[in-house]
């Protein structure tokens, strides 16, 4: 069973590419959020989460979905973490979380992928010849993650903590969470063409249409930036971070 968090499908194309090779069956995190969260796994049956990186750390609804998961019979527990850069000491927090539970984490991969997080200054997306490169690379290194699980292998970690991985995931990572991650500054330009698209895309379903059509925020946001990228007119900006700057999605997925 593979568990997975996406918002611009580039975690969503790892979670397939690996549950279509192990044959495992695939649920995303937020519709699974709605329901009992009770599982059972069969034996021998490997439990997997595939998550992007946020702010050098495991993205506060997958921490919430664990904490909330229960699952019987787990033997094999792994994660693919997607990232644009650098990780940070996103295994450590991701391996803290499952042993909370009583699991213990027993592989770890990380894939670098094209960048999608744009709403700090010097953050933007990559080339269109650099994110080509990235997607080849990772569907090489997809191919190393499978055979990986297929072999259970434990105590295995191909990850990219980076440089200063505890200044990253310790001290900046707190601060993002705490004071970057409100839906607040969200808002919509007069490029807005009331297209609904944002509404749509939304995987938590935090955005709703106002009267006129345009979109309103609301707080249950992961901060994933999917209705961003997502909107045809480039109309929507987080506060004046984004100005200028560039679009994606993944182009397997989307």
């Amino acid at each position: 069973m593979v568990f997975y968090f996406s918002g611009t499908g580039n975690s969503e194309w790892a979670a397939r590419e690996l549950a279509a090779s192990l044959g495992d069956e695939l649920r995303f995190m937020p519709d699974e959020l709605c329901g009992s969260m009770e599982y059972t796994m069969q034996d021998g049956e490997c439990l997997g989460f595939v998550f992007p990186c946020y702010a050098w750390g495991v993205p506060l609804l997958v921490e919430n979905f664990i904490r909330r998961l229960s699952v019987r019979n787990v033997s094999y527990v792994y994660y693919l973490c997607t990232c644009g850069d650098d990780t940070g000491m996103t295994k450590e927090i991701f391996c803290r979380s499952v042993e909370s539970k009583g699991w213990q984490c027993n592989l770890g991969f990380d894939f670098q992928m094209p960048e999608s997080y744009i709403s700090l200054p010097g953050f933007d997306v990559d080339s269109k010849e650099k994110e080509g490169m990235k997607l080849r690379a990772a569907a090489e290194r997809m191919k190393q993650a499978v055979d990986a699980v297929r072999q259970r292998k434990c105590g295995f970690f191909d990850i990219l903590p980076g440089a200063f991985p505890w200044l990253k995931s310790r001290v900046v990572r707190p601060f993002f969470n705490r004071f970057l991650m409100s839906p607040k500054p969200f808002r919509y330009t007069d490029k807005c063409i009331a297209c609904g698209k944002c509404v749509a895309a939304c995987p938590l379903h935090n955005i709703s249409s106002a009267d006129d059509k345009r979109p309103v925020w609301h707080d249950n946001c992961a901060g994933c930036l999917r209705c961003y990228h997502v909107c045809p007119a480039h109309a929507i900006q987080y506060g004046w971070f984004t100005r200028g700057k560039g679009q994606y999605l993944n182009p397997l997925v989307n």
